[in-house]
């Protein structure tokens, strides 16, 4: 997780106010879990984490200043999906990759879901923000998916209509709504038929098998 240590006021935080500033979030990330993002106000951040309310606003300006350092937490899980897109993709390596890649994205969205959720919602809104942290966050990962794509389609396997860069965002996006609405899709088919059928759409999509 990145390291922040300047606060809100511009002074430069030490071990105490880095402790409070990781209370703020962990209590934010809570209560997320709990109630709909417009039911989560800065006092009950606050309260939740055992500061005064006015304490909140050393380091947050608003709840969506912690939601931001939430996803901001989320970039290092996001990153290491990347590393399933780095080896060799031969033969059926390939859906090995895939699959090991939805499984960890699953596991990513399990742990920061509540927040990225909210950063959809806000960067769809036009939320400059929000839009920017979803860029960082999935950059590393649509860089991956870019060269599988690029290297598809020089190769024959994709066609020319094809642009390696917008169809590595919409590999992204179909893996993290798969995540999102994972219990839903349990109501209609197993664990296993979903997982291993948005592999093989991720395998089609970045190799052309």
């Amino acid at each position: 997780m990145p390291t922040t240590t300047i606060n809100k006021l511009g002074h430069r935080m030490g071990a105490r106010g880095g402790r409070t500033r990781m209370a703020l979030m962990n209590a934010c990330s809570a209560l997320l879990r709990e109630r709909h993002f417009g039911a989560v106000r800065t006092v009950d951040v606050a309260l939740t984490a055992g500061v005064s309310p006015a304490s909140f606003y050393t380091y947050f300006s608003a709840v969506e200043d912690v939601v931001l350092a939430l996803c901001e937490a989320a970039t290092k899980d996001c990153n290491a999906l990347a590393r399933h897109f780095q080896g060799d993709l031969a033969g059926e390596r390939a859906l090995v990759a895939a699959r090991a890649y939805i499984d960890d994205a699953l596991a990513m969205w399990r742990t920061h879901g509540h927040a990225l959720r909210i950063e959809h919602m806000l960067a769809d809104q036009g939320h400059a923000a929000f839009a920017d942290s979803r860029i960082r966050r999935l950059r590393r990962l649509h860089l991956a998916l870019e060269r599988r794509i690029a290297e598809a389609r020089v190769g024959g396997r994709q066609p020319e209509g094809l642009d390696p860069r917008l169809a590595s965002y919409q590999v992204a996006n179909m893996v993290e709504s798969m995540a999102d609405g994972f219990d839903l899709l349990l109501r209609a088919d197993t664990a296993e038929a979903i997982l291993d059928t948005t592999a093989h759409m991720v395998v089609r999509l970045t190799t052309g098998r």
